[in-house]
């Protein structure tokens, strides 16, 4: 099985974390006062435009390697498997730990920004201030995501593979938290496997099982 599951997208993320800081450090030193809110607008905009090239460059990136790792775990080729498909498929999609669209919620926080900037004197230490805590937030959804599409990737192949039966399994060390530690080794019929990640920051990942796994967890004997 894959040693780290969450390695490529913890890779992904320092890149993407790096690029995104230097991003909202280049727009702090802007020459603001020559800047009108038209001016201010357009320059946001255009910020969110290229963070967004970037970040899904290295969704898709996610998804290939997770996908590949789990099409390998089952024994299936991971051809026909687009990861550009499914990564705006899950970026369009409403995310019940998240609470939100990708999307949408990307547009939101985007329009924040704009608003916080003007609603300070320009290039002050205020508005660097709501820059880093732009930064903060948007981060925090990226992360989510990447850890998303991580765990939706393992799934599909699971699915494209035609495996029954997924194991639920946590980090098994002491960051276990009360919602995922009784899941832990649990054992699940794909189509009833419940949402992962659970929470923010969640761990946990799916395994495939088999059948004979799946009945004697639940006191069943195959063929009885």
């Amino acid at each position: 099985m894959t040693p780290d599951i969450f390695g490529h997208a913890d890779r992904s993320l320092m890149i993407l974390f790096n690029y995104m800081s230097n991003e909202f450090q280049r727009f702090a030193i802007l020459p603001f006062d020559r800047l009108n809110i038209l001016d201010c607008r357009k320059r946001v905009n255009e910020m969110y435009k290229r963070m967004e090239t970037v970040i899904v460059h290295e969704y898709e990136d996610i998804a290939r390697k997770a996908y590949r790792d789990a099409a390998i775990d089952v024994s299936i080729s991971d051809d026909g498997f687009d990861p550009y498909e499914f990564v705006w498929a899950m970026l369009k999609a409403y995310d019940p730990v998240s609470d939100f669209v990708y999307t949408r919620e990307y547009t939101r926080k985007r329009d924040r920004m704009f608003e916080s900037v003007i609603a300070t004197e320009l290039g002050n230490q205020e508005m660097r201030k709501n820059l880093k805590r732009g930064l903060d937030v948007l981060a925090n959804q990226v992360r989510q995501y990447a850890d998303n599409i991580t765990v939706g990737a393992r799934i599909t192949a699971f699915r494209n593979a035609r495996i029954r039966y997924v194991r639920w399994v946590t980090e098994d060390d002491e960051k276990v938290c009360k919602v995922c530690e009784p899941r832990n080794g649990v054992i699940y019929q794909i189509n009833d496997f419940p949402v992962l990640p659970a929470h923010w920051r969640c761990r946990c990942h799916p395994e495939p099982a088999t059948e004979d796994e799946y009945l004697a967890q639940n006191g069943w004997r195959a063929n009885a």
